[in-house]
């Protein structure tokens, strides 16, 4: 069984609520999570001694003197996108503040074990995923494809093609019906109108009759089952900020 090493950072300035943590996390780890939790008393102490890939788990308490938990979260996105923030409050008010730093978890204090297992048990799962991809045939080769790279797939007459978050574009010699059974069990690819499939995950809104993406693209919305259609993006992407706000 592969055993999982967590360095793990609570930066709070309240000795109780360090201390909580601390203890949720001893009773959490197991055979296979071993977790090292260090203590910061601000976010300054905290910044003199992070090394980028040192800590794998930030939990931040959100209201401290001079640097707050937010200013820190902004240092800390700005040269590390890897670690997984937590943020910790007693009150919900910065929620909507704090996604843009792409949380995995927002602790309201008095928090419980469960909350804080919750959290964690997604925390580590979105950390140790395996990404998952596809082969795609091209005229004289084969490439694997990941998933989550995938904007947007086209019907181009009898091939298909791939828009990459990357700007690149694979041009595949598969039928789109192939395609389309591949990502049919892919709960962040809509099939939104014929011969075309988004990722929700890149996309931005439902405006009128087409979906636009992030990057500005829009792609249409058939009309036949467009009210399905909007509801299936309104749900998902309502999933998706939940995930994100962990609410």
């Amino acid at each position: 069984m592969r055993t999982i090493e967590l360095n793990i950072a609570v930066v709070d300035d309240i000795e109780r609520d360090r201390e909580r943590v601390r203890g949720f996390i001893d009773r959490y780890s197991c055979d296979s999570i071993t977790a090292k939790a260090e203590d910061f008393v601000s976010a300054e102490d905290f910044l003199h001694a992070y090394r980028k890939g040192a800590y794998q788990i930030i939990f931040l308490d959100i209201c401290m003197d001079e640097m707050n938990g937010l200013e820190l979260a902004e240092r800390l996105r700005n040269a590390d996108n890897d670690i997984a923030i937590i943020f910790m409050s007693t009150t919900r008010e910065f929620v909507f503040e704090s996604i843009s730093f792409e949380p995995r978890g927002y602790l309201c204090k008095p928090y419980e074990y469960d909350e804080f297992a919750d959290i964690m048990d997604r925390t580590l799962k979105k950390l140790f995923a395996t990404e998952k991809y596809i082969a795609i045939t091209m005229p004289h080769s084969e490439i694997q494809v990941a998933l989550s790279e995938i904007v947007a797939v086209l019907s181009d007459n009898h091939s298909i093609e791939l828009k990459m978050i990357t700007g690149e574009t694979h041009q595949s010699n598969m039928l789109f019906s192939e395609i389309e059974s591949i990502l049919e069990g892919e709960q962040n690819f809509l099939l939104c109108s014929r011969g075309i499939i988004v990722n929700m995950d890149y996309s931005s809104q439902i405006k009128g009759d087409v979906i636009i993406m992030q990057d500005g693209t829009s792609y249409p919305v058939r009309r036949r089952g467009r009210k399905e259609i909007n509801a299936k993006f309104t749900t998902y992407i309502a999933r998706r900020i939940r995930r994100k706000l962990d609410i």
